[in-house]
């Protein structure tokens, strides 16, 4: 369709301009881009011109006078041929201008302006123009448009940090849930990259030779460094359970996983009581016994807590409800207590 119209518009504008060179025919105009347009003249007439400039010129031959013309139906009225304008003569060396030339001329004319070959002086590029969402900038994720600005501001401060992946191509996917191997994995990292320059807040690695906690990841595992590490730390899981590492991640999980990185010191002791007291949840009683120290140790964060900035206000924690990948980040964001901690827009802006 394009390729068709830019078609059309090309020929409409030889046209155009072939009947504005017929118009001009034998105007000052006419013949300046007859004489522009036309090849030039080879360099043995050139020559022959100049020898006839050195010639004695002689006076001219005077023009045969034409001679009067009868007319059909009365054979002694005589008529005057049209007088000719002086003033608009073509010179004698010139060419007369045809339609077939005209066209040629307009052709050599607007060769460059439209050409299959070249996009960029195509119809779309002169004329297009987009209203969409600005394309993405190099490494930043496509699919954030829909979610909050909140959300999507921490999204992009931890993809500039390195710490989280891309699900498919430039995709983030916020919306997918997250598996507890992958949030793992984010979490190990980012924390180590916060306290690059505090060895004592990192987590470190496993070593291939250790002992494996979970029969499902061995020593041979992608995930085994990781996990292991998370493991030898006191962050997850105990010895002889299986860790399910492509399970989704459930949101009284990631609450435990995420506050000992915040606090750094024991959890307090809590009872469901505590718990539905400093959180009002109307389904408190759903939580794993488990994970009660974790989600009240968490209330002591108040605004700056992991379920406020990852599921916003609720009444209603959901405990064993999956977590997504946007909520998953927007644990990772924010290290520490108010008093002792560090965003991931601070750490960027230190390094700058």
């Amino acid at each position: 369709m394009i390729v068709k119209f830019r078609q059309i518009f090309h020929f409409s504008l030889v046209g155009a301009l072939a009947v504005s060179l017929v118009a001009c025919q034998g105007s000052n105009l006419g013949n300046s881009l007859e004489n522009a347009i036309a090849p030039a003249s080879s360099p043995s007439s050139d020559v022959g011109s100049e020898q006839k400039a050195l010639e004695p010129t002689t006076s001219p031959t005077p023009e045969p006078k034409p001679s009067p013309v009868k007319t059909a139906g009365n054979s002694d009225a005589i008529t005057e041929p049209p007088s000719q304008d002086i003033t608009n003569k073509p010179d004698r060396g010139s060419v007369p201008l045809t339609a077939a030339s005209a066209m040629r001329m307009s052709q050599i004319a607007l060769s460059g302006l439209i050409t299959p070959k070249n996009e960029q002086n195509s119809l779309k590029s002169i004329f297009y123009i987009g209203f969409g969402n600005p394309s993405p900038k190099s490494g930043e994720f496509s699919d954030l448009e829909t979610l909050p600005s909140s959300l999507r501001d921490w999204i992009k401060d931890l993809n500039k940090l390195g710490t989280i992946t891309p699900k498919v191509d430039r995709e983030f996917r916020p919306n997918t849930l997250i598996s507890r191997r992958e949030y793992a994995r984010w979490l190990i990292q980012t924390n180590n990259r916060l306290y690059k320059n505090q060895p004592s807040r990192q987590i470190r690695f496993a070593q291939p030779s250790d002992l494996a906690s979970f029969p499902d990841i061995p020593s041979s595992h992608p995930d085994f460094t990781i996990i292991q590490g998370l493991a030898n730390a006191g962050l997850i899981g105990g010895t002889g359970d299986r860790f399910r590492p492509n399970d989704p991640l459930l949101r009284e999980e990631l609450v435990q996983w995420k506050i000992p990185l915040d606090l750094r010191q024991p959890l307090p002791n809590a009872t469901l009581e505590n718990v539905s007291q400093a959180w009002g949840f109307k389904d408190s009683d759903r939580i794993s016994e488990n994970a009660l120290s974790a989600i009240f140790a968490d209330a002591q964060l108040r605004d700056i807590s992991n379920i406020r900035r990852s599921f916003g206000f609720t009444t209603l924690l959901q405990p064993q409800k999956p977590v997504t990948r946007a909520e998953a980040a927007a644990s990772l964001w924010y290290f520490g207590t108010a008093t002792d901690g560090i965003s991931v827009a601070k750490s960027l802006e230190s390094e700058r």
